[in-house]
């Protein structure tokens, strides 16, 4: 179990690589995912930014993500934002799903 940064240090760092500050419920699901001390459960309306709490544990515990969008368009949307905050990641689809995005050679 990691000791999750302050609300602030969240907040701060989050607005510094996203542009945006996040709203008090998009930080306490980050700290608690840092923590990953317990499940986490998030229902919120459409564009209320649960894409954003998503991304925000990244700063903070990289490390390999796996999202599921239900569109490609959402797919490429993440890759360019993330890009933009200096995060690397890929879209996986049927365009996309290769043996270079999948494959290790030994």
């Amino acid at each position: 179990m990691s000791e999750a940064p302050s609300l602030g240090i969240i907040r701060d760092i989050t607005q510094q690589h996203f542009g945006k500050q996040p709203c008090l419920w998009q930080i306490k699901i980050t700290q608690a995912f840092i923590e990953a001390n317990h499940d986490i459960v998030c229902i919120a309306g459409t564009s209320m930014g649960k894409t954003m709490t998503f991304w925000m544990p990244l700063l903070f515990k990289p490390g390999p993500q796996i999202i599921v969008t239900p569109l490609n368009q959402l797919g490429r949307q993440n890759i360019s934002s993330l890009a933009k905050a200096g995060l690397l990641s890929i879209s996986i689809s049927l365009e996309t799903a290769s043996c270079g995005n999948f494959c290790v050679r030994i």
